[in-house]
């Protein structure tokens, strides 16, 4: 790659994140509004996979060693996403002999924290308010009951303890027994279909604030069983219609992975209209579009066919989207969206001060940008890729926050009233 490009990202990024200027920098982001964030939650469990001795050394055909295969076999290719294995004695076998620790999961929660931890507030959907689920909810984050914001220390426990979500990360270059993957991500294993949150507070609320939040999120269809995806996809773009309805102008749909592809297109046959946005991540997309390794066609495709306003997809080195609106706005939360989930990536976990690490590298794109197709314009940016992060979990709900504060800005009235009483 050539130094002019690198650094011509580099200082695009800069001006990005400049404390005083920038669309992500602390001027910014005091005046960011209210997101409404749902409609998933559940408790991560991680382990990284060279700690996964105990599941290595499980006797042959156990569903123990069943797993492991699964999870080598993914880490040999590089491939993360998410899986269900039917094993309903798996978390208690898992919790007693590998070293997990234990955070809020969830595309709408984990993208509230990432908001949370740059002083942007967001009320979530939480129905499993039980104990330890509660503990987790970090600083920034609301929830609802009884008609106001709360903060989680103030909600009253209720509810049964949910089987946690169990993430098993790779690293690229360190080994997991006689596997040494060439790439990192995460898989994400889940042991029962564990279903949307039915949170009527969190609904009723968000109605409310529709008019005056700054954008809304929606994710987690794929926590139901397939049978029920259309059910529970009515029940979501019922919620979300109500939110345009309101006013709210955007509104963002997470896919993730489907057991079927038929659950994709049940949703897909219910959401036209009822969302602005639609995200995924790059295998995702191939999943639904294999030939769309370069993805402007498949973008504009899906725009059309669901009446959106964006489309976007998010790989290791770039992201893109398909937009109706204005190109310069899109691109700039295509990279605020990078720039936080890199963020994400140098630290650990969700950062406070967005900064682009020294390590980070700057890949040119393999597509041309920005490309006009009839009313679309596609357009796409280089994202500052760690080789070797601290982690992978949640980069993608990161990238996701960071465009929705870019396209949240501006378009939200004030919700001061609601957010002085939590």
């Amino acid at each position: 790659m050539s130094d002019g490009f690198v650094a011509s990202c580099a200082e695009r990024y800069r001006a990005l994140i400049d404390p005083r200027s920038g669309s992500l920098g602390a001027d910014a982001l005091a005046s960011a509004g209210l997101f409404l964030c749902g409609i998933s939650a559940c408790i991560d469990a991680r382990v990284e996979m060279h700690d996964m001795q105990p599941l290595l050394g499980a006797p042959n055909g156990s569903p123990a060693a069943q797993l492991a295969d699964l999870l080598l076999s993914r880490a040999t290719r590089g491939v993360g996403g998410e899986v269900r294995f039917d094993w309903p004695e798996g978390p208690a076998w898992l919790r007693e002999r590998l070293p997990l620790r234990y955070a809020l999961g969830g595309t709408g929660p984990q993208a509230a924290w990432v908001l949370g931890q740059l002083g942007v507030r967001s009320l979530v959907a939480i129905e499993d308010r039980h104990a330890a689920m509660l503990r987790l909810i970090p600083a920034g984050v609301l929830l609802a009951e009884s008609g106001t914001l709360k903060t989680p220390d103030a909600v009253s426990p209720a509810g049964p303890h949910i089987p946690e979500i169990f993430i098993f990360e790779f690293t690229a270059g360190r080994a997991i027994g006689a596997v040494v993957p060439t790439r990192s991500s995460r898989v994400i294993v889940r042991f029962c279909d564990r279903g949307i949150q039915h949170d009527q507070d969190f609904e009723t609320m968000s109605r409310r604030l529709a008019p005056s939040a700054a954008a809304g999120l929606l994710a987690g269809l794929n926590d139901e069983a397939v049978e029920n995806v259309g059910a529970a996809s009515r029940h979501v773009f019922a919620l979300s219609r109500d939110w345009k309805a309101a006013g709210l102008k955007t509104i963002h749909f997470e896919l993730a992975g489907y057991a079927t592809q038929q659950a994709v297109e049940e949703l897909f046959s219910h959401s036209r209209g009822a969302i602005t946005s639609l995200g995924m991540s790059h295998s995702e997309l191939l999943a639904m579009s294999p030939s769309a390794h370069h993805p402007m066609e498949a973008l504009v495709a899906l725009g059309e066919r669901l009446d959106l306003e964006r489309v976007c997809v998010h790989a290791d080195t770039w992201a893109a989207a398909a937009t109706l609106n204005d190109p310069k706005e899109e691109e700039r939360a295509l990279m605020a969206g990078c720039a936080i989930a890199s963020a994400r990536a140098a630290n650990g976990e969700p950062a406070r001060t967005i900064a682009i690490a020294p390590t980070a590298e700057f890949h040119p794109l393999p597509f041309e940008t920005p490309v006009r197709k009839g009313r679309w314009t596609f357009v796409a940016c280089a994202s500052p890729y760690l080789e070797k992060p601290v982690t992978t979990l949640g980069l993608g709900d990161s990238f996701t926050a960071g465009c929705l504060l870019i396209l949240g800005q501006h378009r939200h009235a004030d919700a001061g009233p609601a957010l002085q009483r939590a």
